[in-house]
């Protein structure tokens, strides 16, 4: 079906089964001394035994500690590294795919807290947004850093890795040398294009004379800066074409200086929409392109090699939700497939809270080969799981592939509990992936599910269950406010679950948390003037940053006014009266106000079954995000 994707590909003279990469993403896995652990080993080797054709392990630490850049990054400035990557790498082999290993140095955009103390460097004095001034490389430093570089490619073939990928884009030091923005020399690395790209081209060259020219090197380019003034896609194809000639195997394009956006996008960049970057390049090089960026589906992927936009397709958090995507979509069971939903959880644990790698959709992620194993059960048991929102539906696949006859019941006409609600709004389709997903798989699976039924205590326990969880989620909190009972009031999750649609209204929403805030982008793409009222002093507490940012830039563009410090005092017919921060009261006209004042737990059946010692996971328990009701349904089931 996919014949372009599982073509055989060469990179350099190393042999590609298939035309998908794993390209580098950090982790946080290794240990904290930059030594290779076993977690970081069991995440590697099972994506490689998921099917990818090559696996290009996360930016390794190529000078201590100027050159480190994570909380838990694998290192490879010293031979004593060699051994572990060569675990590592085995590991990968092991698995079926080939082993790459991404060389990068973070320059001025080092964090201060990982280089002890030390100032950063780069190749201008070009100060950062913090006030930092990074100390400038000399021209000896230069040809160290050079160096550097040869002795970690050197590393890395003893350490049994096929291709090493030097790292010029997202703002690291090679990025800081190709760009005019942050390179402001006057010597032979400074000035034209040919100056700038030239330590580039040198560690290329250098990785070449020492390793020899079957040694595959690949450069993940800065194909255009995101900032007036940088790089362009007429820069990014004239370094591609110096680049070839010079001897790397294949050019993977990906931004280079300002917003993180735009490289770790939140979930409502479309699919792909990075790609033109790859078919830009493919323009100026006969040499593999490879194409990245939110590529979540098979089809799409398809229609990129097809097209002729790149020669291969690099999937990156899309293997962090299902390291079994290759082998699924070549075996014809792309709907087996557990799509990544770009909530961005694994870049806020690794770029925001320094921890272990993890994902809403898949709770094994981070997770050690012990807590992720499941096993069959001795003895096959009755599991009754009451709700089939996110929770719900894991614990009721987890139960079923551990051997249990599992019966799940959900009181709404299809599953997905909140999720039906959070799907509505603009950017957020993508939600709709997990109740696809797992209404599949439960059928797969043999689960009993019985859909528009509710359970009293009662009827629980007259299906003799063996073993109870509760997953019966949340139900909004309504704040006692006069006039809440006004017939032009409504709750958000029920305004959004039904898709209800106005248009001209004055529009006042109670509450700016994601929901609120969703709710407002929603309503006010279908013409309505939207107010936004939050009690606290800011908005989307808790949401994922990026996400945030992009969201409320789109209010911005939709002219959504947000009151911050807000308290609302009643609900009138025609209007809401609210008292500001600076205590004035305002009154703001509403035809139609909406209530999103948050959630509380909707686990009155996990009191009345008390007796039966129910588990009760996600919101019923306490609400949260997708991640942890997943998780805790798969711990939930996984312990039965």
């Amino acid at each position: 079906m996919f014949q372009n994707l599982f073509k055989p590909g060469l990179i350099g003279a190393v042999a590609l089964k298939n035309r998908l990469m794993m390209p580098p993403i950090s982790t946080n896995l290794a240990g904290k001394d930059g030594t290779v652990s076993e977690d970081l080993i069991f995440h590697y080797a099972e994506r490689a035994r998921g099917g990818v054709g090559m696996i290009t392990v996360e930016n390794v630490c190529i000078s201590y500690p100027l050159a480190r850049h994570g909380m838990a990054q694998p290192r490879i400035d010293d031979d004593r590294f060699i051994a572990g990557l060569r675990r590592l790498s085995d590991a990968i082999h092991a698995g079926g795919a080939k082993a790459a290993v991404e060389l990068a140095h973070p320059g001025i955009n080092a964090d201060l807290r990982f280089i002890g103390g030390e100032t950063p460097i780069g190749p201008s004095a070009v100060t950062r947004k913090d006030g930092v001034v990074p100390r400038v490389l000399s021209g000896e430093e230069i040809e160290e850093t050079i160096g550097t570089y040869i002795e970690a490619a050197r590393r890395s073939q003893e350490a049994g890795f096929d291709v090493v990928e030097v790292h010029a884009c997202h703002g690291l030091l090679i990025n800081q040398f190709l760009s005019p923005l942050t390179n402001k020399r006057q010597d032979e690395y400074g000035g034209s294009r040919e100056n700038r790209i030239r330590i580039l081209v040198e560690i290329v060259k250098g990785i070449k004379r020492r390793l020899g020219d079957d040694f595959a090197v690949t450069v993940r380019l800065v194909a255009e800066d995101m900032l007036e003034g940088g790089l362009t896609l007429e820069d990014g194809r004239w370094f591609a074409r110096h680049l070839e000639e010079v001897g790397v195997d294949a050019m993977h394009p990906d931004f280079g200086l300002g917003d993180k956006e735009k490289r770790l996008e939140p979930m409502p960049y479309p699919q792909a929409w990075r790609v033109y970057l790859a078919e830009e390049i493919k323009k100026a090089v006969s040499i593999p392109v490879v194409a990245v960026g939110v590529i979540r589906e098979p089809q799409i992927a398809e229609e990129i090699l097809t097209a002729g936009k790149a020669d291969f397709v690099a999937l990156g958090r899309t293997l962090i939700a299902d390291p079994d995507w290759p082998n699924k979509a070549q075996t014809g069971a792309e709907r087996s497939i557990r799509h990544c939903i770009g909530c961005n959880e694994c870049v806020v644990a690794r770029h925001v809270e320094d921890v272990p790698l993890r994902c809403s959709v898949n709770a094994t992620v981070g997770h050690t080969p012990e807590e992720s194993h499941l096993e069959q059960a001795a003895v096959a048991k009755r599991v009754l799981i009451i709700g089939g929102g996110p929770g719900g539906m894991e614990a009721a696949r987890v139960a079923a592939l551990c051997g249990h006859r599992v019966i799940l019941f959900e009181g709404q006409s299809r599953l997905g509990g909140t999720l039906i609600a959070g799907s509505v709004p603009p950017g957020k389709e993508k939600l709709n992936w997990i109740p696809d997903y797992y209404a599949h798989e439960l059928a797969r699976l043999g689960v009993e599910v019985h859909l528009g039924e509710t359970l009293d205590a009662e009827q629980a326990r007259a299906l003799n269950p063996d073993h109870v969880i509760i997953a019966t989620g949340s139900r909004p909190a309504i704040p006692r406010i006069p006039g809440m009972d006004e017939p032009h009031v409504w709750v958000a999750q029920e305004l959004l679950a039904n898709q209800m649609r106005f248009t001209g209204q004055a529009v006042v929403i109670i509450g700016g948390g994601s929901v609120g805030l969703e709710t407002a982008d929603y309503l006010a793409t279908q013409g309505n003037s939207v107010t936004v009222l939050e009690m606290l002093e800011k908005v989307g507490q808790g949401s994922e940053p990026l996400y945030l940012s992009y969201l409320l830039r789109q209010l911005k563009e939709h002219a959504v006014e947000i009151v911050t410090g807000a308290e609302v005092q009643a609900i009138q017919t025609d209007a809401v009266l609210a008292q500001e921060k600076s205590g004035e009261m305002r009154t703001i006209r509403a035809d139609l106000v909406v209530l999103a004042a948050g959630v509380k737990p909707a686990n009155d059946l996990a009191h009345n079954l008390s007796d039966l010692h129910p588990s009760i996971i996600g919101d019923a328990d306490q609400p949260r995000k997708i991640i942890n009701a997943i998780a805790e349904g798969f711990l939930a089931a996984r312990i039965i």
